[in-house]
């Protein structure tokens, strides 16, 4: 229907109106965007309408009135405007040509193209974005941030502020929407600076649940827009009993796209200034970063006595990172840090160098689709606070003395396979190692006892007996020595080839014949360094149900040789699975047998073993070719493997996995018999003609339930060696985890005693946000309980904390102990903050 009255225009409910002036309205629909990272909270309007000059405006609502001699258009009742990707929807709209002003009034709902919604009473604002006012501005981002504002207001293009503003990530409660957010941020006023690209707070303050817990007079932010800005970061806070109490500031340089700096002061109350920066800047392939940091302790004697931090004034470090990728195939890197002394970094927690156990290293990798190349240099950093002075327990020598790590230059790994001849496979392997160590590493075991026969004068475990024994060649407990490590330099190269190929036939059985050939070029000038150790020429004495007594114990070791080994393999292993069906089930029963036909292993204890230090034999290489764990050993004569596998699936959902299997020393050498100048063969379960006996199984259950065993058996009395115990269950609100591990006497390892621990782990959900969990760790053989944790944490959409406690004390540990409360808070998209409180201290 078309009428005509007081000069006004009717246009009917449902017409698609359109109305070039209304570009007035993306003043409007500009509303910033998420919050950026770093703790930056969603500006409520935009600083730019990236909208196409030539947009038009589409309105639709059940009347439209134009009155020609005012020039005002009037929408009204379920106003729909579209204008160049933002929509907005109303109750009322009024525009006023002369005065340029649009006016949108009653629950006015606008939809970027960003996702952002905006919800407001009402805006009124200028065509040209200049100016404007919107009340009761309400902002709902797609990453759940939310902002609120009495009042907003528009000056000279680019300056907003905004009356009674408020800030949450947190959604608001289902059933009682009126009650405050778990936390929000409320400003007096907040002012955007859209030509300065920085958002000011005025009078801002930290609310939970309604109430204040922190107040900030002042508090700037960068504008949505910025990617990265210069400004202070969080301060972290800092305590330690040697340190004392200290706040770190750090400030962030935001020099260009591509990169960045950023230094950081701590003030120690009994330390002094700690100075902190860091350069870091990105390419297109590849990244790198700098890092220095140093003091000068004002209290150095807050340390203990002989610790690396102890009696040191002046300290610092210099460390740099970095990865590039040469291609789609080749990388190159490296890690690296220098320091003053053994354990700055770690003492002062400088962070990416904080670690105990640091590796430097430059290296270059490449990855074919058959073939694998890494070469890298390397030095090892032990940062620790252990106590270096002489004692009777470590016999005058540092457990983790940084002289006695190598410095590796260079180890090179090469792999390819192909298709090789007769039908076969081809696998190519090349090893090379140049290393040199500054300071051998010979000692005995901390529990090292003499042989009483020697002496009556209650003395035999004192260090006076020990070096008496030593020095004048009598027996003693030989057995509870051991050698780690030879100071000098040493070489070798290694190039191995084998082929393999498998045959079925046609009942089932498969037939697998390899062959392999390897030459190692060594280099050895190595020695203990002048330590006092056993004559060569001293047998074990007899000491309780040692298995090796009477065996020539290697003495003293001084290495200046160079030369070739070689060994060549010949094998066959033979598998003839069998599959049974039930009802309800599927079981394949697999006898697995396997023969290698090598001659001896030469110069066993006359060559350094550097990477060949770990040996347990247990059903995850019992069918290797080679059980040692490196290159510097390799393994000799004639042997037979054989073995039982078995695997079951249920329809109930039950699954098993089983093995058991042994291993026969058939002719030649036994090379696990006789230890090398690392220890390493004997008390391997290996170094008899038939090695104990090596069985697992493995059970999964559809309740969430599994476990699994592993053990190995004394071949004659069946006596337990190991055992190794894993079980977990899990629900949708409960985890469970149970460890246990049995290790019988190695003494050759220096461990003259068994060895049980058990360890628990447990978590619950107690609620949907929170969580309860904790461990245990109990050796048994020692009646001691050696680690403990317990922690809660809470996590919702915008909130997290973790507390948790941790004690750890472990006698074989490798790590320092621990006895602290660490706590950590998270409010999304604002700030992130961690604090430790160590209950002992050690450095």
């Amino acid at each position: 229907m078309l009428a005509r009255g007081n000069s006004r225009l009717v246009r009917a409910w449902g017409r698609r109106t359109f109305l070039s002036a209304g570009v007035a309205l993306c003043a409007l629909m500009s509303v910033a965007g998420a919050a950026a990272a770093q703790g930056t909270i969603p500006a409520p309007l935009p600083v730019n309408v990236n909208v196409p000059a030539d947009a038009k405006l589409f309105m639709e609502a059940d009347t439209v009135v134009y009155e020609s001699n005012t020039g005002v258009v009037t929408a009204t009742g379920g106003v729909q405007l579209d204008y160049g990707g933002y929509k907005l929807v109303s109750r009322k709209v009024v525009y006023d040509q002369k005065s340029r002003r649009l006016i949108a009034a009653g629950d006015v709902q606008l939809v970027q193209p960003d996702g952002n919604v905006i919800y407001a009473d009402s805006a009124d604002i200028t065509d040209d974005f200049a100016d404007g006012f919107i009340r009761a501005l309400r902002i709902e981002s797609p990453n759940n941030t939310r902002f609120a504002a009495q009042g907003a207001v528009r000056e000279n293009g680019n300056l907003l502020t905004l009356e009674k503003g408020v800030y949450t990530a947190c959604q608001a409660c289902r059933e009682h929407p009126e009650r405050a957010p778990l936390w929000q941020v409320k400003a007096r006023k907040i002012v955007w600076d859209q030509q300065k690209k920085v958002i000011r707070y005025y009078g801002a303050s930290l609310e939970f649940f309604g109430m204040p817990l922190a107040y900030l007079p002042y508090l700037s932010q960068p504008d949505p827009t910025v990617k990265r800005k210069s400004g202070f970061l969080i301060p972290q806070f800092k305590q330690s009993k040697a340190r004392g109490y200290g706040v770190r500031v750090p400030y962030f340089f935001a020099l260009s796209d591509s990169y960045d700096a950023t230094v950081a002061g701590t003030y120690y109350t009994k330390q002094g200034f700690l100075g902190e920066v860091e350069f870091r800047q990105a390419f297109g392939n590849g990244y790198y970063t700098l890092q220095a940091a140093g003091l000068s302790q004002q209290d150095p004697h807050a340390y203990g006595i002989g610790t690396p931090d102890y009696d040191n004034v002046d300290r610092g470090m210099i460390g740099t990172t970095g990865r590039f990728a040469i291609n789609d195939r080749w990388t190159v890197g490296w890690d690296i840090l220098a320091q003053s002394d053994q354990n700055f970094s770690n003492t002062y927690d400088i962070e990416n160098f904080d670690q105990t156990f640091h590796t430097s290293e430059i290296y270059l990798t490449g990855l074919g689709d058959r073939s694998f190349f890494d070469l890298r240099a390397q030095r090892f950093d032990i940062q620790t606070n252990d106590n270096n002075e002489d004692d009777d327990d470590n016999f005058g020598i540092s457990l983790d003395d940084q002289d006695v790590q190598p410095d590796v230059f260079p180890t090179l790994d090469y792999e390819r396979i192909e298709e090789g001849p007769l039908g076969g496979e081809v696998q190519v392997n090349a090893n090379l190692i140049h290393l040199r160590r500054g300071d051998a590493d010979v000692r005995p075991s901390e529990f090292l006892l003499c042989d009483p026969d020697f002496f009556d004068n209650g003395s035999c475990s004192s260090t006076a007996a020990l070096n008496a024994g030593v020095l004048s060649g009598f027996p003693y407990r030989t057995d509870y020595f051991r050698r780690r490590a030879l100071e000098g330099n040493y070489t070798r190269g290694t190039l191995e080839a084998e082929w393999r190929r498998t045959f079925t036939t046609d009942g089932g059985l498969q037939l697998t014949p390899f062959g392999s050939l390897r030459g190692d070029l060594y280099d050895a000038n190595m020695s203990t360094g002048g330590y006092p150790f056993v004559p060569t020429n001293i047998n074990l004495p007899v000491s309780g149900t040692n298995p090796y007594q009477g065996q020539p114990f290697p003495g003293s070791a001084d290495i200046d040789d160079s030369g070739f080994r070689g060994m060549a393999t010949a094998g066959l292993e033979a598998r003839y699975p069998i599959l049974f069906e039930a009802k309800g089930s599927t079981h394949v029963l697999e006898p697995i047998g396997q023969i290698l036909v090598r001659p001896n292993e030469t110069d066993i204890g006359n060559l350094p073993n550097e990477d060949a230090q770990s040996l347990v034999f247990n059903t995850t290489n019992l069918f290797a070719t080679d059980k040692f764990s490196g290159y510097d050993r390799l393994e000799g004569g004639t042997r037979a493997n054989v073995g039982l596998r078995y695997s079951g699936t249920y329809d109930s959902g039950y699954t098993m996995n089983a093995v058991l299997g042994e291993s026969f020393h058939l002719a030649g050498e036994n090379p696990y018999k006789n230890a090398d100048l690392a220890l390493v063969g004997p008390d391997s379960g290996l170094e008899t003609d038939r090695s104990d006996y090596v069985a697992s199984i493995a059970v999964g259950t559809p309740i969430g339930l599994g476990f699994g065993v592993g053990t190995r058996l004394d071949e004659d009395s069946l006596d337990v060696r190991r055992t190794d115990f894993s079980g977990t269950y899990a629900n949708t609100r409960l985890g469970l985890g149970v460890t246990y591990s049995q290790i019988a006497a190695q003494p050759i390892y220096g461990f003259p005693e068994d060895r049980s621990q058990a360890g628990v782990s447990a978590s619950l959900k107690l609620t949907d946000v929170w969580t309860a969990y904790g461990s245990l760790g109990y050796d048994i053989e020692n009646d001691a309980l050696i680690s403990k944790s317990l922690g809660f944490g809470y996590l919702d959409e915008c909130f997290s904390l973790l507390a948790q406690y941790t004690q750890t004390d472990d006698r074989y540990r490798l790590n320092d102990s621990q006895n602290q409360i660490m706590f950590k808070l998270s409010l999304r998209t604002v700030a992130d903050t961690n604090y430790t409180y160590k209950l002992k201290d050690d450095d």
